[in-house]
């Protein structure tokens, strides 16, 4: 059938391949083919690099004698030397070579499942006590196969950076790297986004060696902030023992997260915030990110005010203010408006978006650079109210956008008195932020450097994309619902774990002053004179005048002059033009 080949080796190579050959064969030799090898190997003969690397390899193998059947072997790897002679394969090289492969492939699909589960272990919970995604389970694909050596190294994929400068790690550091990024104090969501390019910018922001290091002087301001929000609390609660005020004993990290969002938002040109929360914390925010005289705040504590007296009861931490501030870390100013709302939790939610986009409107701000929205939310009232699933679908719309809002909820694990196992159907409170694909960044609220990196890798999402982004603040509540309340009754394991467990700002204190960065002087210093601060205010509050309207979010200068004018101008000349042309 074929006609000898020049070299009788070869052709004793190649002599099984016949179709009457019962032993093994080079199978692509029979029929039509034998012509066009007969061609390959005329060409190869005259000049070896004439034919692609797999025939001559292939050639070479023949004329060395291999066996029927094992003449061909794979081509090179790139980086082999055209010069030098191919390896021979043997069955035991290509087993080797194949596991290789497997063992490799094994990696990638243990870094990929990292990054796509590695939240559902992150260490979230500050009392140690609850699983965020409500699943105690370990997921299968987080385990490394038995048989992967730990001290291989292996190639990193281009889908991970997690190596910084190094190209190969051994198994046992891409683990633990990968434990370290994802299930640490931060659990990432963001591989259900359909977008490799926003994929690959957070992976760039997380994974990375040292992407979480702050400064010194950062450190610092992070303790001052937390002494505020947290000594703030306290100096209430020492005043008006009795008084309802919703505080925010358990999530004091909340105050320095937000002031950290206005901050990166404001250097990038942001001027205007809208904000929108439920009444936990409100007081807070009202003193320490909008920055209202303490003095009012405690006026409106006093007994002594009339019923029409605006402040009196339990608006207090319902009510909203606007104020224009000087933002220190820009050396800007800004206005921050916190917009009043009920009890009714994300009622608010629609309401500042409308107020954002107007005020974009007014600016002329078609991408959303010099007005953004944050809206705070409680876990219970994001997974259960719909009004919350109706505002993001409000997001992406060209007539509604605001062109992305930070949404941040104060997941207390619980609702009211109720436990989160028995309150929603999905594993997360911000399951629901997923009908947009946002990123969602949980985060232990305890470890407050944390808080603030996720903080800033939100401001910046929303600076780039223009989209939603959420960050859950995974704490708990210190008193009940209310300070009234006794939550012992309702969650006594929960509760027996929160009195004894250490408060955050005097946790990160002791680490500092560890760690070289303040003295515990300096702790004690920045304390009293905060406290000071509250004091001072307390002795001017009782001199306040009885205001009217100084609640409102959005005062309008000059409102009655513009209402006069519209009156007299448009009403009077539509009526006067209406007489003289139907009358």
């Amino acid at each position: 059938m074929y006609r000898v080949w020049l070299r009788p080796r070869l052709w004793a190579g190649l002599a099984s391949t016949r179709p009457a050959s019962s032993g093994a064969a080079e199978p692509f030799l029979s029929g039509s083919s034998g012509a066009y090898v007969e061609q390959m190997y005329e060409a190869w003969t005259q000049n070896p690099s004439s034919v692609h690397k797999s025939w001559d390899a292939f050639f070479r193998n023949a004329s060395a004698g291999a066996v029927p059947g094992q003449a061909y072997s794979p081509p090179p790897p790139l980086t082999h030397s055209p010069s030098s002679p191919s390896p021979r394969v043997t069955e035991g090289s290509t087993h080797q070579s194949m596991t290789n492969i497997t063992e490799h492939l094994n990696v990638q699909a243990l870094i990929r499942a990292y990054q796509i589960r590695g939240h559902n272990i992150a260490n979230l919970d500050p009392l140690g006590i609850n699983d965020a995604d409500l699943d105690d389970s370990m997921p299968p694909e987080l385990i490394a196969n038995e048989g992967l050596d730990m001290d291989k190294e292996f190639t990193l994929p281009k889908t991970t950076m997690i190596g910084g400068g190094e190209k190969a790690l051994p198994l046992r550091e891409i683990i633990s790297r990968l434990r370290t990024i994802y299930c640490g104090s931060v659990g990432v969501e963001f591989m259900f986004i359909n977008d490799r390019q926003k994929c690959d910018w957070i992976r760039q922001r997380f994974e990375p060696p040292g992407v979480f290091q702050m400064t010194d002087e950062e450190k610092k301001i992070l303790l001052a902030r937390l002494i505020r929000s947290t000594r703030f609390e306290e100096y209430l609660a020492a005043k008006w023992p009795s008084e309802k005020r919703f505080g925010l004993e358990g999530c004091e990290v909340m105050i320095p997260a937000m002031k950290e969002i206005i901050d990166h938002s404001t250097v990038r040109g942001v001027e205007s915030y809208v904000i929108g929360m439920p009444h936990r914390g409100r007081l807070n925010v009202l003193a320490n990110v909008a920055r209202t005289p303490l003095e009012r705040i405690f006026h409106e504590f006093n007994p002594m005010l009339d019923p029409q007296d605006e402040g009196m009861g339990d608006v207090k931490y319902h009510l909203g203010t606007t104020n224009t501030v000087l933002n220190h870390f820009s050396e800007r100013e800004i206005t921050v408006s916190l917009v009043a709302n009920p009890s009714h939790l994300e009622a608010v939610d629609p309401v500042v978006q409308g107020k954002t986009r107007a005020t974009q409107f007014r600016r002329n701000d078609e991408s959303g650079k010099t007005c953004m929205s944050i809206l705070l939310h409680g876990d219970a009232a994001f997974a259960g109210q719909g009004v919350v699933y109706e505002t993001f679908h409000l997001s992406d719309l060209p007539d509604y956008t605001t062109h992305g809002t930070v949404h941040m909820v104060v997941n207390n694990q619980i609702g009211f008195t109720t436990d989160p196992r028995v309150a929603r159907s999905s594993p997360y409170c911000t399951d629901v932020a997923k009908v947009v694909s946002a990123p969602i960044f949980h985060v232990n609220a305890d470890d407050p450097e944390a808080v603030l990196h996720v903080c800033r890798v939100a401001t910046e999402w929303r600076a780039t994309f223009g989209k939603d982004v959420v960050i859950d603040l995974v704490c708990y509540r210190r008193h009940g619902h209310n300070e009234m309340d006794e939550p012992s009754l309702t969650q006594p394991l929960m509760y027996k774990q929160i009195k004894k467990h250490e408060k955050l700002v005097e946790m990160y204190a002791r680490k500092l002053v560890e760690g070289n960065v303040v003295t515990q002087e300096d702790y004690e210093k920045e304390k009293n004179k905060y406290d000071q601060i509250c004091k001072d205010a307390y002795e001017r509050a009782p001199k306040i005048v009885p205001f009217h309207r100084d609640w409102l979010d959005s005062p309008w200068k000059g409102l009655h002059t513009y209402i006069h004018t519209y009156i007299h101008t448009y009403i009077h000349t539509y009526i006067h033009t209406y007489i003289h042309t139907y009358i």
